[in-house]
């Protein structure tokens, strides 16, 4: 099962995601779809978040590869989101989701 299949089905059936895909962008596997709920007070209703899922065993994580991601998304959305989530993936299939924003973003108050 690949990386993106596996975090497919953590978001459907553990998350209760709707519409989740998986995109094929050149040797990237990139997951989409809606939350349940808001993932943060300042985002909108039925928002489709972008995953892409990676191996906690893997190589570290680059600013270049981090900007493909967002490059790539580009291409299937024609938009850049402001935020994606990593999802690290472990040996023994945990699975722990991450924001990474799209430039400087200001903290929110709780």
């Amino acid at each position: 099962m690949s990386l993106a299949s596996k975090v497919k089905t953590n978001l459907q059936y553990q998350n209760l995601w709707t519409n989740v895909t998986i995109h094929q962008v050149s040797d990237l596997e990139i997951v989409s779809g809606i939350p349940p709920n808001k993932l943060s007070s300042v985002d909108e209703e039925n928002q489709v978040e972008w995953i892409i899922p990676k191996m906690f065993s893997q190589d570290k994580l680059s600013v270049s590869e981090i900007q493909n991601w967002f490059s790539k998304i580009l291409e299937l959305s024609g938009d850049i989101p402001r935020r994606i989530t990593i999802a690290i993936i472990n040996d023994d299939s945990t699975i722990v989701y991450y924001f990474i924003h799209n430039g400087i973003t200001k903290p929110n108050q709780n």
